[in-house]
Order: C-alpha cells, then sequence, then structure tokens
C-alpha cells in the first residue's frame, strides 16, 4: 500500500482507536496511527496514517479543524454532551437571534480552555474519564486554543446549529457547555461532525463500512501520498551527496532560493525523480554573507524515509 494516507468518515459510535484497529487489520499493517481523536458521537473527518507516514504525524496534528454541529439548549451534562447526566435543572432558553450571535461573537479568539471531566486527559498517568466515572474530581489546567469562526443559527427554541473553525486541541464539547453558560441556561452538545482537519477534508473521505469492503486496489482511489500531504511545506531538492547525509541523519548545508528562511522552518527534501526523501528543519539562521539569491541553510533530519 505504501506510506501515506487515508481520510476515513468516521461513523457514530466508534471510538479513533476501533477505526485504527479496523484499518490494521484489513490492511494487514501495523503501523497506523490517527492525527486526533474524534469523541465516540462524533463523526467525520479523521484522517489516518499509514506506514513510515505516521512518522509524519506530528507535522499535521496542530492543523486547523472545522466542525459542524447541534447544541441543545436548555439543560447541561457533565459530559458537556448528550451522553452525560444532567447537571442542571430544565430552563426554556429566552434569547433573541441578535443575542446569540453577540454571543459567538464574544467566544472568538486566543483562549484559555478547561477540558471536559470526562475527557481523554491523563491525570497521574489515569485517563480523566475514568476518574469522573468514579466519582473522583480533579482539576484539570486550562490549555490555550483559538477560535477563529463561530457562527451560531438558531433552528429551534432549544437547538442551535453552529460552524467552528478552531485551533486543534479545542473541546467542542466545552464550547457547548461555555454557551449555556452565557446564555443562562444549560447547554450540552448533541451532534459533531467534523468537517475538515488541515488540508484532509470530508470530500477526500470514504465511509468505514466501503474500506473494508474494498481491497488494495480499490483503495489506492482514496489514497494520499505523504508528498501530497506534506505540501504546504517548501520542497528542496538535494543531490546524491546530500541525500547520503540525510539517509544517515547528518546535518547539511544547501543553496537555496528560500530567502528570509527562519531557524525551525520544516522543508520536504526531494531526489531529483520527485520522490519525498523525508523532512528537514533549518538550524541557523542565515548570516549577512548568505542573504542572497542564492543562500545556503544549515538543516538537521527531522524524519527520514
Amino acid at each position: 500500500m505504501g506510506n501515506g494516507f487515508f481520510v476515513i468518515d468516521k461513523p457514530q459510535g466508534l471510538t479513533s482507536h476501533d477505526v485504527v484497529q479496523a484499518v490494521r487489520s484489513h490492511l494487514s499493517i501495523r503501523r497506523v496511527g490517527h492525527l486526533g481523536t474524534l469523541d465516540p458521537m462524533a463523526t467525520g473527518v479523521l484522517p489516518l496514517a499509514v506506514g513510515k507516514a505516521t512518522r509524519l504525524i506530528q507535522f499535521l496534528i496542530g492543523a486547523l479543524k472545522v466542525y459542524r454541529g447541534t447544541i441543545r439548549l436548555g439543560f447541561s451534562t457533565d459530559t458537556f454532551d448528550r451522553e452525560g447526566r444532567a447537571t442542571s435543572a430544565p430552563s426554556v432558553p429566552d434569547f433573541s437571534p441578535l443575542q446569540l450571535q453577540e454571543v459567538g461573537q464574544q467566544m472568538l479568539g486566543e483562549q484559555l480552555q478547561i477540558p471536559p471531566a470526562y475527557s481523554a486527559k491523563k491525570v497521574g498517568g489515569i485517563r480523566s474519564y475514568r476518574l469522573a466515572r468514579q466519582g473522583i474530581e480533579v482539576p484539570l489546567a486550562a490549555r490555550r486554543v483559538n477560535i477563529e469562526q463561530l457562527q451560531f443559527i438558531q433552528r429551534q427554541a432549544n437547538e442551535v446549529d453552529f460552524d467552528i473553525h478552531c485551533s486543534a486541541g479545542t473541546y467542542v464539547r466545552s464550547v457547548a457547555h461555555e454557551l449555556g453558560k452565557r446564555m443562562s441556561c444549560g447547554a450540552h452538545l448533541s451532534s459533531l461532525r467534523r468537517i475538515a482537519s488541515g488540508d484532509f477534508h470530508l470530500d477526500r473521505a470514504i465511509s468505514l463500512d466501503s474500506f473494508l469492503a474494498s481491497n488494495c486496489t480499490e483503495l489506492t482511489n482514496h489514497f494520499i501520498s505523504a508528498n501530497a500531504a506534506l505540501r504546504e511545506l517548501p520542497e528542496l531538492e538535494v543531490d546524491p551527496e546530500i541525500q547520503n547525509r540525510l539517509k544517515h541523519g547528518h546535518n547539511f548545508n544547501v543553496r537555496t532560493r528560500h530567502s528570509q528562511t527562519k531557524p525551525g522552518t520544516l522543508f520536504r527534501m526531494m531526489s531529483p525523480l520527485g520522490e519525498l526523501l523525508g523532512v528537514a528543519e533549518v538550524l541557523s539562521p542565515p548570516s549577512a554573507e548568505e542573504i542572497s539569491d542564492n543562500m545556503q541553510l544549515h538543516f538537521h533530519p527531522k524524519v527520514v524515509f
């Protein structure tokens, strides 16, 4: 099958790990990993890395996420979604569409978000949801997230549809819970579908059932090469001498037209035949003498195929 990616349209009721296990079994390959967990209740885009491409997850997992879903207003739950137990008395929401949009605007931008108690966050090496099920309350550290876009559309008196563009690590369940607090009526997430994870979109996805019913030849139509998945990274063609240093994990210098390149910038290392050889990062800033149309940069291999 090669080293690359598939986008699975995750069905409701399965964990992300369940999907990984099913794909491992179907492809008879151990090295399969996902790019960001979806709750069992959620559906949609679950990108999977196959083979050596699992080593590229570190470069892709932090990408922007896009979700669409529905929030139920009127009471909150302990899990912040429809699968939890009610934690507030039922109330009748009373607000105008304008108030709803104003609250949505207030929830935009960088902010500190506390993960739900029922989450996969580890506390002392134990998953938070395991402690929560035992009735053990543990403080979870807030983490910085960014909500770039958030639009609410009231569907019924107690239901709101939404679209959200947010940073990796954002808990949409917590967004739903926060909306309930701001509207003073309680709320919880009732449905969630991931539309995109970085450059992995729903229009490239295949259902898990279809995936498991397809042979390797049929699956090539859904396969995304490692090089294509990293297309946002600038590419650099290297000669055989540099390829040898890259293969052995040695630092190397390359003359490139990429001026104003900062330390830490990642590049795709390509052979003259267009083969992805690995990913390397710029180690040091260019000196005054190197700032030209053919600047030489110092690289360190991060991943080598």
